[in-house]
C-alpha cells in the first residue's frame, strides 16, 4: 500500500460540530444505508426496506415510506421530489407536496434489480442501473420516458459485463450520461442517440471495480472513480485519465486513519472536491481533493460506532447528516453544542469561514 503525501487544510472548512443523534429503528438491528437532503426534511433508507423522514433540526421522526419490498440501492431529491430504486426492480418518485402515505406519483419498473439510477437534468429522462443476470450473462441499463409510464423505452446490455453500480447524468449537458461498473469502466453516453453503438461516447478502464463515480468540476468536465479496493482516480469527461491516487487508505501513513471512502461532494462556489473517507470505528474524516493531493480538512468523531454508509452535506448551511452501520443518524452544524463554548470558539478562531482561503487549491487538472 503506498503511502499519499498528505497535507493539513483546517481553514477550507468551517468546523462541524455534533449536535445530536438519533435511532432508526428503536430495539432493531437496522442499518443506516443512506441520507439527503429534501425539502421536507433529511431522508435516510434502512436495512429494512423503509425510508424514514426527519426533522432538519432536531432529527425527531416525521414520515415513514414502506413501499419497496427489497432492499433500497439508491435515494436521491430534488425540488418537491424524492426518489428511490430497489433490488424489487423499481425506480418510485415521491411528490413531496403530497401525503407520504399515498403511492408515489410516479414509478417505473424493470425485469432486473436494479442498483443505481438517476433523472436527467431536464427532468425527461430516467436511467436505471441494473445487477448482472447470471442467466443470460448481460448487465443492462434501462430508460424510461418520465411522461412515458412504467415500461422502459429501451435497454442497453452491450457497454458493461458486469453489475452496473453507479448512473450519472451531467447536470450542464442534460444528453450526456454516465456509467460505472464492477467491470472497471467507466463508460459516457449521449441518451438521444436510441442505438446502444452510437449513443456510447467515450469508455475509460480504471482497472479495478467501480464502487461510486461521478461528475464534478463547473462544467461537469471531470469525473472522479473510486474502486471496491479503496483506490481513486480523476478521469476528465473525454476518458483522458489525469491523476490516479492508488489506495487511499495508505494516507494513514500521514496519521490520517482511512478504512473506506463514503462519498464526494462538488462546492461550485469554491470550485472544490471533498471526499468523506471513515474509520471502521465510525470517525469521517473530510479531505480536499486536489489535481494530485489530497488535503485534511477535519474529522467527524465520536457521532458513531460503526461504517458511515450516508453522509449528506449541505454547503450553504454548513449542515451536515450522517447515517451508519450502527443504526443511529447523527447531525453536525458550524455551531457548539453550548453557548459557551461557542462564544469561545468564535473568539479563538474567528468562525472559521471558507472564505479565509478561497482563492487556494481549487481542482484544476492542468
Amino acid at each position: 500500500m503506498s503511502r499519499i503525501p498528505l497535507a493539513k487544510a483546517p481553514g477550507l472548512l468551517p468546523k462541524l460540530h455534533l449536535q445530536t443523534s438519533a435511532l432508526f429503528e428503536l430495539g432493531g438491528d437496522v442499518y443506516v444505508y443512506d441520507v439527503v437532503n429534501t425539502d421536507i426534511g433529511i431522508a435516510a433508507s434502512g436495512s429494512n426496506h423503509t425510508v424514514k423522514f426527519y426533522d432538519p433540526s432536531t432529527l425527531q421522526a416525521k414520515a415513514t415510506i414502506a413501499y419497496h419490498s427489497d432492499q433500497i440501492t439508491q435515494i436521491q431529491a430534488r425540488t418537491n421530489s424524492f426518489m428511490s430504486s430497489s433490488l424489487d426492480g423499481q425506480i418510485a418518485i415521491w411528490d413531496l407536496r403530497q401525503s407520504l402515505t399515498a403511492p408515489p406519483a410516479l414509478s417505473f419498473r424493470a425485469k432486473d434489480q436494479l442498483l443505481s439510477f438517476d433523472i436527467s437534468a431536464d427532468d425527461r429522462v430516467v436511467v436505471g442501473g441494473a445487477r448482472l443476470d447470471e442467466d443470460f450473462h448481460v448487465a443492462r441499463m434501462h430508460f424510461w420516458d418520465v411522461r412515458g409510464g412504467a415500461q422502459a423505452v429501451r435497454s442497453f446490455e452491450n457497454s458493461h459485463s458486469d453489475d452496473i453500480t453507479q448512473i450519472h447524468f451531467s447536470q450542464h449537458k442534460s444528453s450526456q450520461m454516465l456509467s460505472g461498473s464492477t467491470d472497471g469502466l467507466l463508460c459516457t453516453f449521449n441518451v438521444d442517440e436510441p442505438d446502444e453503438d452510437e449513443a456510447l461516447l467515450f469508455v475509460a478502464n480504471t482497472g479495478s471495480s467501480v464502487a461510486r463515480c461521478g461528475y464534478f468540476g463547473p462544467e461537469s468536465q471531470f469525473i472522479y472513480a473510486q474502486s471496491d479496493m479503496e483506490t481513486l482516480q480523476l478521469w476528465t469527461d473525454d476518458a483522458t485519465l489525469l491523476t490516479d491516487f492508488g489506495d487511499v487508505r495508505g494516507s494513514a501513513g500521514s496519521g490520517v486513519p482511512i478504512d473506506y471512502m463514503a462519498s464526494f461532494n462538488y462546492d461550485p462556489t469554491e470550485q472544490r472536491l471533498y471526499m468523506a473517507a471513515g474509520t471502521n470505528g465510525g470517525d469521517l474524516h473530510l479531505l480536499h481533493v486536489g489535481a494530485g493531493s489530497l488535503e485534511h480538512v477535519q474529522v467527524l468523531a465520536a457521532g458513531h460506532a460503526g461504517i458511515v454508509r450516508g453522509f449528506s452535506w449541505d454547503l450553504q448551511s454548513d449542515r451536515a447528516v450522517t447515517g451508519a452501520e450502527d443504526g443511529r443518524l447523527s447531525l453536525w452544524t458550524t455551531h457548539e453544542p453550548t453557548k459557551a463554548t461557542a462564544a469561545t470558539s468564535t473568539a479563538a478562531s474567528g468562525a472559521g469561514s471558507r472564505s479565509e482561503s478561497s482563492s487556494r487549491g481549487r481542482f484544476s487538472p492542468y
